[in-house]
Parts: C-alpha cells; sequence; structure tokens
C-alpha cells in the first residue's frame, strides 16, 4: 500500500476543477452567475464546437481592476464573503471564488476587464493555471471572458464530453435558467456564429417564458402569488391539462438562483394530485425569494440544492400557493384548431385544406374505413363499416387500428413461451365468448376458468410487435402530411432532434426547422399518420431530456416504437363491438410477450375454476 503524501497543486486543483466544471455548460453557468452578480444589464454568450472550442462571456457589469483582475484567476479569491458569517447569508450566485481559477486550470483562458471609474481595461492570460500575460489594454466598462479548448490537459475528461450537439443542449438549458430567473437582463446565445436568443429585458416573467416555450403556453399559464411567513412565492402553473411525461417543465428558483428540491416537488405533485394522471408531470415555473439566512445554498459543489431551516414551512406555503391558484381557475380543457396545431387558423386556408381533404377521401380503396364529407359543416365522419379483406402488404395508414379487430388469420397459435402465452392462447382459443366491463376490461370464460384482459395493454403490444416486426426489415414507410404541423422546442430539444436524426429516420418521421425555436412535422410514419404525430414527438423530446446518459439507437427505437403503440391503441374507455372483442382475444395467442405490454403492464389476470371454489368456500 503506497505511504500518505501530499498532493502536487496542479493536481489539486484539477481535482478541484473536476467538482465546479463537469462539462462546458458548468463554465457558461459560474461566468453568466458572475456576470449578473456583477450588476450586468446585458450579457452576451457565444458558444463554437458545443464549449469545447469556444466560450465567450461578456457582460457590461462593473468590471475589474488590474489587481482585481489577477486576484480573479487564484484559488479562493472573491468579492462575495470576507469572513465566517457570511457563509450563512450569502446572497449572491458566485461565492466560492473557484470558478476562474478551476476553469483556468484546465483551459487557456483570456480575461479582459475595465471598471467605470478607469479609462484604461487590463487583460491577463492563463493557460493550464500559468499567467502567461498581463498587461493593459483598450476595453469597455465590463468583463470579457474568453475559454478555449477546455480539458485539453485532461484527456480522460474531454474523451467523456458527449458531441457538440448534445453539449450544446446543456449549455442552452443552463442559459434559459439563468435567463428566466434574471428577466431585467438582456441576454444573448450565439452557436458557432448564429445568434439563437435575443432577449430583450423584460420585467414580466411570461413574456420571458413565451420566448423560450411559446406564447401559447405562456397565455395558457395561471398565475402564482402568495407572500406569508417569510416566504414570497410567485409564477406559473399551467392547466392540468397542459401536463408533460417528462419534469424537466418544473422549474424551481430561489433568491434568482435554479435548485432542484424535493420538498418542493413533493408539493408540486400533492397540489396535482387527482387532477392529472400519475405518469404525467404539471408544468410549473416557481420563483422564491427568502432571506439569505433561512436557507443554506452551500451543500453541494454545483449549489443545485439547498438545505431550509424549516423545510416544512416551504412545503406547505408551496402545496398553498399552487392549490389556491388552481382552485380559483376554470380547469376545463379548451379545444380549438389553433392551439392543435400551435399557430392561428386562417379560414380559408382550413376550407382549402377540408376540399383537399375531401378529394382524398374519394379516392381512398375500399379497404379503408368509409368516411363521408358534409359540405355545409365541414365536418369529416368516419364509420364503423370496414372491408375486412386484408391487404397483400399489411394494414397501414387509417386502417390499422380496426383491422386490428378484424378475424384472425387462419396460423398456427403461438408455440409455448416461457410466461405461459403458448398455454393461454390455446386456453383463449377454447373461449365461449367475452364480455367487456366498463368499457375497459375483457372476460373470458375458458375451460378451466377465467381470464380479464385489459384492453389497452393487449393492444398496445400487438400494435408494438407489428411495429417491431416492420421495422426490423428496414425503416418504416413514411407518408406526408397535407397539411405539416408545428411544434414549439427549445434549443435543448432542436439538438437532441439533430443528435437522433438518423432514428428519426428510420422510423418515418421527418422534420425540419421553421424559424428559431419551432419545428414542422413533415412525414408522419404511415401505420401511425392518423394520431397525434405532435403529441407523439412532444413526449419523445420529453423523454430523450430525461436520460442522463445518452441512450442507444436500439433503446431509443423501443421507446418511440411503445409510446407508438400506446398512442394508437384502444383506450380504457373506449367500447368495443363483440366482434371486435374476439379478434382482439384472438390476437392475443399471435404475438410475443403477450402477458405484458410494452411498458410492463400485465395485460391478463388468469382465474381457474379452483381458485373460484375457493373464494366461494366449495372445497
Amino acid at each position: 500500500m503506497s505511504r500518505i503524501r501530499l498532493l502536487p497543486d496542479i493536481l489539486v486543483k484539477k481535482i478541484a476543477a473536476g467538482e465546479v466544471i463537469e462539462r462546458p455548460a458548468s463554465v457558461v453557468k459560474e461566468l453568466m452567475e458572475n456576470a449578473v452578480d456583477a450588476g450586468a444589464k446585458r450579457i452576451a454568450v457565444s458558444i463554437e464546437q458545443g464549449g469545447t472550442s469556444l466560450i465567450r462571456v461578456s457582460d457590461d457589469g462593473c468590471g475589474m481592476s488590474a489587481e482585481e483582475l489577477a486576484l480573479a484567476v487564484q484559488a479562493h479569491a472573491t468579492s462575495k464573503i470576507t469572513e465566517e458569517d457570511d457563509l450563512y447569508r450569502i446572497a449572491s450566485l458566485g461565492f466560492r471564488g473557484e470558478a476562474l481559477a478551476s476553469v483556468g486550470s484546465v483551459s487557456n483562458l483570456r480575461l479582459v476587464s475595465r471598471p467605470s471609474e478607469s479609462d484604461e481595461g487590463a487583460e491577463i492570460v492563463v493557460v493550464a493555471e500559468e499567467v502567461q500575460a498581463n498587461r493593459a489594454a483598450g476595453s469597455s466598462v465590463g468583463t470579457v471572458v474568453e475559454v478555449r479548448d477546455l480539458f485539453f490537459n485532461v484527456p480522460a475528461r474531454r474523451k467523456f464530453l458527449r458531441a457538440p450537439g448534445t453539449e450544446y443542449g446543456h449549455i442552452s438549458s443552463q442559459f434559459l435558467r439563468i435567463a428566466l430567473a434574471h428577466p431585467e437582463v438582456a441576454f444573448e446565445l450565439k452557436n458557432n456564429g448564429r445568434v439563437v436568443h435575443q432577449l430583450p429585458s423584460q420585467p414580466v416573467r411570461r413574456e420571458r417564458i413565451a420566448r423560450f416555450y411559446s406564447q401559447e403556453l405562456a397565455d395558457a399559464l395561471l398565475e402564482i402569488r402568495r407572500d406569508e411567513a417569510g416566504l414570497s412565492i410567485e409564477g406559473y402553473a399551467a392547466p392540468p391539462a397542459d401536463a408533460r411525461s417528462s419534469s424537466t417543465w418544473q422549474l424551481t428558483f430561489l433568491n434568482g438562483r435554479h435548485i432542484r428540491d424535493r420538498n418542493i416537488q413533493h408539493a408540486i405533485r400533492e397540489a396535482y394530485r387527482g387532477l392529472i394522471d400519475p405518469n404525467r408531470n404539471p408544468i410549473v415555473f416557481l420563483f422564491m425569494t427568502i432571506d439569505p439566512q433561512s436557507v443554506d445554498v452551500n451543500v453541494h459543489p454545483t449549489k443545485i440544492e439547498v438545505r431550509w431551516r424549516d423545510a416544512r414551512l416551504v412545503h406547505s406555503q408551496v402545496l398553498s400557493a399552487l392549490r389556491e391558484t388552481l382552485q380559483r381557475a376554470d380547469l376545463t380543457p379548451k379545444l380549438s384548431a389553433d392551439r392543435a396545431v400551435g399557430r392561428p387558423v386562417d379560414p380559408e386556408a382550413q376550407a382549402r385544406v377540408l376540399r383537399e381533404f375531401a378529394e382524398e377521401f374519394k379516392r381512398t380503396p375500399p379497404m379503408q374505413p368509409s368516411l363521408s364529407f358534409n359540405p355545409e359543416s365541414g365536418s369529416i365522419a368516419r364509420h364503423r363499416e370496414f372491408d375486412t379483406r386484408p391487404s397483400p402488404d399489411g394494414p397501414s395508414g387509417t386502417d390499422l387500428w380496426r383491422t386490428m379487430y378484424t378475424p384472425a388469420p387462419d396460423v398456427p397459435p403461438a408455440a409455448p413461451a416461457d410466461d405461459g402465452v403458448g398455454a393461454l392462447a390455446g386456453a383463449l382459443e377454447t373461449s365461449r365468448g367475452a364480455i367487456q366491463l366498463h368499457n375497459t376490461y375483457l372476460v373470458c370464460e375458458t375451460d378451466d376458468g377465467l381470464v380479464i384482459i385489459d384492453q389497452h395493454a393487449l393492444h398496445e403490444r400487438i400494435l408494438f410487435e407489428q411495429f417491431k416486426d416492420r421495422i426490423a426489415s428496414g425503416k418504416l414507410e413514411s407518408q406526408r402530411l397535407l397539411l405539416p404541423e408545428t411544434l414549439a422546442v427549445t434549443p435543448a430539444q432542436i439538438a437532441l432532434l439533430d443528435t437522433h436524426a438518423d432514428v428519426l429516420d428510420r422510423i418515418g418521421l421527418e422534420v425540419s426547422r421553421f424559424g428559431t425555436d419551432t419545428i414542422a412535422v413533415q412525414a408522419a410514419p404511415s401505420l401511425f399518420k392518423d394520431n397525434d404525430v405532435v403529441g407523439l414527438l412532444r413526449d419523445l423530446l420529453d423523454m430523450l431530456e430525461q436520460k442522463t446518459e445518452s441512450p442507444s439507437t436500439e433503446e431509443i427505437t423501443y421507446d418511440i416504437l411503445s409510446m407508438m403503440a400506446c398512442k394508437a391503441a384502444v383506450k380504457a374507455g373506449d367500447a368495443l363491438t363483440p366482434d371486435e372483442i374476439t379478434a382482439l382475444v384472438s390476437r392475443k395467442g399471435l404475438v410475443e410477450k403477450s402477458s405484458n405490454c410494452p411498458h410492463g403492464r400485465p395485460t391478463t389476470l388468469r382465474m381457474t375454476v379452483k381458485d373460484l371454489e375457493r373464494q366461494f368456500k366449495r372445497t
């Protein structure tokens, strides 16, 4: 065993840098927070190659003198605290005095600054913690920090960085959080020379939320205001109908700092309990202010977590504020065409589209469900009658949902599997009919008892296996949309789409940029085109944002196919005809793993006659 010894200073600084500087986004966060602390009214961020090549942050804050500039790049040098008691009443964003020193130890660092009381600025250049230059320089009031070749001397850390698009996604998320927390400051973000965001000073936070998350969402938000027991809470909450599959749409800020806190997350879930599906997450933006002595922000290297003096008080105040907001609001979902596609409706364009739909329906082949167009009302009716003749290429497009309920083909039942599917399939073949309970469950009598089937879960598995079989032989066939559908996205989500473009192409989903913060869906998988493709894409982006590690192509493909199957499958509450019930049940034995849906929920419960006799005390 090696002897204990002191580490070299350079290694100590690299270890310290690893605690503060996890990736390029960490550098952006530290530099932007320093600029806010400096009283800047305008902050500009420029990124190249995901921040690995260049990060430049400039501001018009108070600036630093030549002497202060030399101290700023040394460890444990700060203007934020002077004595021990200051650690328990921290009101600034940065305070540790480690950011610039840590960055300088793992990059080529250049700072130019000038305070308002000086006619001349100063410049300092640091390469791997060594000061290479310290001289006078021309500069406007404020500070410019340039970080080049991040982790050039720490190859192990640089090796673990993701693709530039992924790293930029993390940077844009940090930029968003700081910009939301400080609407009084004007911000600019450039990526590889292109302006992504140019945000003017906006005292009203709702306006800045609209810049990032769309005007549509901003208009739907409910305002939150509460100021009691020393805790001031402001913010916005979306109606339950706007809930998402990811919790990344819940942003909490304390004294201008973005934080994550379990107490607050629990309060949000409790406030929405009974209003949304347990698997969905509400959209909430909370901005809280409290006496700095009532909270400890010095418990995490990145300052993302805090410790409350009275966590129960915070929980109760957040819960009360949200409940009061939801109770006084009309939460009835509003259905409108402009909300569905995210843009105003042009009556003439809408009439033209309806005419085109009508012409398309006239050309619809017999195997499609019968449709009729009412020129007076402009409505399109889908009838339950349909042709049950099988297509040589299998079902596609609008006939997929109903062809799941046509009689199953005359093929041998699946071989028995380890999960008992084969045996159950044989039992179902001898079933003497089935009934539907509460438009959700199917009860089937078998030779040795009965089975209870969750109609949505089973149909979801059937569709998933069909999608999987199709994609195994190549990418899914796609069909262009008559009218592209738009979706407001964040820069981080655009980066995710670029990173996983090959997977989207494989499933037949074609998207394109439509402005700086909107994408347009141009084509959808033929097997899915009549379903909510925008909802599918939104949930996919939310899912990708939640993943802490870069998922494999196979993992993403599985998730997308399971989402498609879930959205296209018959839902709980849908009434089925006797023929549809029979067809659905008969297909259970023709797919693999039919005992569970793609998300792992059981599709079937089985009870034998002996089980029934035991329950009724007949044995």
